[in-house]
């Protein structure tokens, strides 16, 4: 009956969809909306600033770029960034648990996904731990986001290494853009509270904003694990909260001159039930089932100054500290990471034909970790220090018409020694509605503390004694290397219609892999004696993959508006070590997401996502096993409705088609988990 209900209201979406549109625009009351007010040309003149470090058209920009805007944030009714990374084609994104997201564009994707890299305001979020991005700890306050840049591809010419498939840059909004009193609060079956608050004042020439916010969510569910006998509908017991604040300041003794100060400050709680190795005396299948909690803080200050020297020449320079915690009750690992970032950038027209970007940068990077038998690193303490330079032109071949952009980055690391990362892009605008671009890139993933120091027990096997399975890290390991070719085209056939379409061809050498051993006795107060049967960490792989990316965006009427995105992905690894996780099926062949901004009224809104993703053929079930994840169909809709000036009241349904459904395979020592139907109220004040 109920899933009946579900279908019927996709099919009622479609046909209001349909009506709105025969009815023509001029039926339909304009509300205070900036999307719907903006069109189709508005909205590919966004300026962005990732794709070259200083702003261009997004239609004009020689990269497969993509930009979700706070109106996007707004009427998705989605309550964080993975989510709302869904609406990116290209982007593989899964969650795995209450808290846990893998996250990757273009493959490879996993607990820490190594080829993303993720920026807020300019500063990386990018854990030299494990290389990825601790997406729990992420929290920005969704109404601050000015915009998120989405670059599929690699950025590395001018973001560095790690910058190999892509690069996400969050872009909070000036203090001055969030003056007044903001008060928002939610509550649904899954996030159980949230409520935010923020304020923005002038003094001066000096705007600044503060914000607290907090959140309080519920735990999903397990997924049916044959290989270890967990039963479907268990709760999971990964509940959690978190509480952030921050401030803002921006100023300016003139136009040619900006400062920017901010910083945020959190704190959280994370539950989890976790199954850890054990020996054969505890269980039949090896394991132990826990109930685990890990405390998370941190804290970030960063500055940013830029000056304007002349017409057509600019510096820019930024500092900023980050301070990470964690630290697990049961299992007993810990982390803490301060990495302290010096950035310099100039922007310089030389002529009517040169734009040059160059830039020098340093990062410090300590890393403190407290082990356990399960989780370990040696040495315990690591330094890290990163020199790097870039330099880019811009060439304008034709002007207003064809540009060849040339440019590398230099950089020398503690891991690997020198890595250098060149590119070249070209971009021939033949009108002012139509882009056709093409690029050759090289990046590089360099290793990280677990590639070079962990130990991480993976699994015991029943033997006499027992045999404990364990990853290790491999002193010698070499960077990742990529070359990628990349082919796209935008066009605007006419004022209410848009195409994005991507081509892309990567090819990489001294891929993430794994060489057996040599197995011998070892003993510990946990264990007792047992054989240690070592994983150690290489690069011996290689891999190709390819695909294509297709967005667009259709005014059906002045007030309806649909966006929609899919993307075809094929991926060829050749394996020539030990296989501990899968060899293929991280990321799905096919993706599909079509969204729609419905204006009922001047004061009402019904906004419609569905989502489409492929199965995923070969993943590991955490324990030794390889299951399938089904492909999965996700309907989610938004009901609002604006009162009065300054109040805006949602009703959200997410995940509406299914009770539950599983996207990924569980992270290190999770058993699998589905993802449930979250329905969810919001009110947000302005005054």
């Amino acid at each position: 009956m109920r899933n009946h209900l579900f279908y019927t209201l996709t099919v009622t979406s479609a046909l209001s969809l349909l009506s709105l549109a025969a009815h023509g625009a001029d039926e339909a009351p304009q509300d205070m909306s900036g999307l719907l007010n903006l069109s189709l040309q508005q909205l590919s003149d966004i300026d962005v600033t990732s794709v070259s470090k200083k702003s261009e058209k997004a239609s004009q920009a020689a990269a497969a770029i993509y930009v979700i805007t706070q109106e996007d944030i707004r009427r998705s009714g989605l309550q964080s960034v993975p989510e709302l990374l869904r609406m990116v084609p290209g982007l593989q994104v899964a969650q795995t648990g209450s808290q846990n997201w893998a996250i990757t564009s273009r493959g490879a994707n996993g607990q820490f996904a190594n080829r993303l890299l993720v920026l807020i305001d300019g500063r990386t979020v990018y854990t030299p731990i494990f290389n990825g991005v601790w997406w729990d700890v992420q929290n920005v306050m969704l109404e601050d986001i000015d915009r998120i840049e989405v670059i599929r591809g690699p950025g590395a010419t001018l973001w560095g290494a790690n910058a190999v498939n892509g690069v996400i840059n969050i872009i909070t909004k000036s203090a001055k853009d969030t003056q007044g009193t903001l008060l928002t609060g939610a509550t649904g079956n899954h996030e159980r509270a949230s409520t935010a608050a923020r304020y923005g004042g002038t003094s001066g020439d000096l705007s600044y904003r503060t914000y607290a916010q907090y959140f309080n969510d519920n735990q999903e569910r397990t997924a049916l694990n044959n290989t270890v006998g967990i039963p479907e509908g268990k709760g999971a017991k990964d509940q959690w909260d978190n509480a952030q604040g921050g401030f803002r300041m921006d100023w300016g003794t003139s136009d040619k001159e900006q400062q920017t100060l901010q910083g945020d400050v959190y704190k959280g709680e994370e539950h989890s039930l976790r199954f850890l190795p054990v020996t054969s005396t505890v269980s039949s299948f090896l394991l132990n089932e826990v109930k685990e909690t890990e405390d998370v803080s941190g804290m970030n200050v960063l500055g940013r100054w830029k000056h304007e020297l002349s017409t057509g020449s600019d510096v820019a320079l930024q500092a900023y500290y980050d301070d990470v915690n964690r630290q697990a009750e049961f299992t007993g690992y810990s982390f803490h990471t301060q990495t302290f970032d010096l950035d310099f950038q100039h922007n310089w027209t030389i002529d009517s034909r040169n734009n040059v970007t160059w830039g020098l940068g340093y990062r410090r990077i300590d890393s403190g970790s407290g082990g356990s038998f399960y989780v370990s690193f040696t040495p315990q303490n690591f330094y890290e220090n990163l020199y790097s330079g870039f330099v880019q032109d811009k060439i304008a071949l034709v002007q207003d018409k064809l540009y060849l952009t040339l440019g590398t980055k230099l950089e020398h690391n503690d891991f690997s020694g020198f890595e250098w990362e060149p590119s070249a892009r070209i971009a021939w605008t033949p009108t002012a509605n139509q882009t056709l671009w093409s690029s050759v890139s090289r990046a590089v993933r360099t290793p990280d503390q677990g590639d070079q120091n962990a130990n991480l027990v993976l699994a015991a096997l029943p033997s006499s004694p027992t045999t404990i399975v364990a990853e290790q890290g491999v002193p010698t390991a070499t960077a990742d290397v990529v070359t990628a070719y990349e082919l796209g085209y935008r066009i605007l056939p006419k004022e209410t219609l848009s195409f994005d379409v991507t081509g892309f061809v990567n090819e990489y050498k001294r891929v993430d892999s794994f060489t057996d051993g040599v197995s011998g006795p070892a003993s510990n107060p946990i264990m007792g004696s047992y054989t240690l049967f070592p994983e150690l960490s290489t690069n011996n792989d290689s891999a190709e993959t390819h695909g294509v990316e297709v967005a667009s965006t259709w005014e059906v009427a002045k007030n309806v508006k649909i966006s929609g995105g899919y993307t075809l992905y094929y991926e060829k690894i050749h394996a020539v070590g030990t296989i501990l996780g899968p060899v293929r099926g991280t990321a799905p062949t096919q993706q599909f997401n079509a969204r729609s901004y419905v204006d009922l009224t001047h004061d009402v809104q019904w906004d419609t996502m569905l989502y489409y993703v492929d199965h995923l053929p070969t993943v590991s079930d955490g324990f030794g096993g390889m299951v399938t994840v089904p492909a999965y169909t996700r309907l989610d809709m938004r009901l609002g409705w604006s009162p009065m000036r300054g109040l805006d009241m949602s009703l959200i349904g997410q995940n509406l088609l299914q009770s539950q459904h599983q996207e990924f395979s569980p992270f290190v020592y999770q058993t699998p988990e589905e993802i449930g139907r979250t329905v969810l109220a919001k009110a947000t004040l302005r005054f």
